[in-house]
């Protein structure tokens, strides 16, 4: 079965794009933050933390908007592509 979406899989890492493209950014600030309140990378749909910090449609390596440059999407960056993950806003 893996060997069967291999092909989809390295489609879809092809067609993420840079994070200054997807207009993100880290402020380090924001570290310490409530990540479930807010608009982080955290808590979007497309942010898988299990492999250490990587978006689905943002590549995780490059600079962001502000020139810093990163190998990871980190939980409290940002960027206008951002959907919430309804299971980890925190509700009020």
């Amino acid at each position: 079965m893996a060997e069967q979406i291999k092909p989809g899989i390295e489609m879809v890492k092809e067609a993420r794009i840079s994070k200054k493209r997807a207009g993100y950014i880290e402020i380090d600030d924001f570290k310490n933050s409530d990540l479930k309140q807010g608009y982080y990378c955290y808590n979007c749909v497309y942010y898988v933390n299990a492999l250490g910090g990587k978006c689905l449609i943002v590549h995780s390596r490059g600079k962001d908007c502000f020139g810093k440059n990163s190998d990871v999407i980190a939980t409290f960056g940002y960027c206008p592509l951002w959907a919430p993950n309804h299971a980890m806003v925190k509700k009020k």
